[in-house]
């Protein structure tokens, strides 16, 4: 049976001399991913507000709505087709890193073939917790909690279908959501002392996070495959590959 510290003790071994490798590549999916945040912030008073858009000609409102829906266009169609995928070469990094170190460029192995499957499971599990996140809320964070693991299957096998990374995923989450709340939980302080840091703790927190869920996913795996949830053959491993087409 794991525990919140077997996992973060199995984590720090696994980042041992590699630390600095995983930091580049939490920082590199995370500004390519949206993940990063500005501490740049700039007040406005209600006035200044009212005072701008009664200033603004009318000709310029159409040009602005305009730009506004293309900027959401865009930044709809990054997050569907890198930033999605790009978490889950993240995960793949870091669970080949748990046996043996792992070059920078397995993040990026997952835009090669089948790239758009991954695009097409990443996109249809969180447009699933979007809308029960928009709809009722509680379904979208059950949801959460259940498509949790679907980043590092589709990380392990890319050719999984939709319908099978989810009901996967909620299978080996079945039991296990409130451990892995209590798992994210327990990063609490180190999150509060980043904050004090305004936010330039994350960037190194990162590595350490994302090598702690790696080790969550490699004990549901373990668990998956005695209780036959699903086989090698499904889940073959983390080996990297060195054919071009994978």
């Amino acid at each position: 049976m794991w525990t919140c510290s077997l996992l973060k003790e199995n984590a720090k071994q696994a980042l041992s001399g590699r630390y600095w490798k995983g930091f580049w590549v939490c920082l590199v999916v995370g500004l390519l991913s949206g993940g990063s945040s500005s501490n740049l912030t700039i007040s406005y008073s209600a006035d200044d507000v009212v005072s701008f858009w009664e200033n603004l000609p009318a000709y310029i409102l159409p040009f602005l709505v305009v730009a506004s829906l293309i900027g959401l266009a865009l930044a709809v169609l990054w997050s569907v087709f890198i930033a999605s995928p790009i978490v889950v070469g993240r995960c793949r990094y870091f669970m080949e890193s748990r046996q043996s170190p792992s070059p920078f460029s397995t993040v990026f192995s997952v835009f090669q073939t089948p790239y758009l499957n991954v695009v097409k499971v990443s996109f249809l599990t969180g447009l699933k917790i979007f809308a029960g996140m928009f709809l009722l809320l509680i379904p979208g964070i059950y949801w959460s909690y259940c498509y949790a693991l679907v980043p590092y299957l589709l990380a392990e096998n890319p050719y999984l279908t939709t319908t099978r990374a989810m009901e996967l995923s909620k299978e080996m989450m079945y039991g296990e959501k409130l451990h892995y709340f209590v798992l994210e939980l327990s990063f609490i302080g180190w999150n509060l002392l980043c904050i004090l840091t305004f936010g330039i703790g994350f960037f190194f927190l990162a590595p350490y996070q994302s090598a702690t869920f790696a080790e969550f996913y490699a004990a549901m795996r373990a668990k998956a495959l005695s209780m036959g949830m699903t086989t090698t053959q499904e889940l073959g491993g983390f080996v990297r590959h060195d054919n071009p087409n994978y």
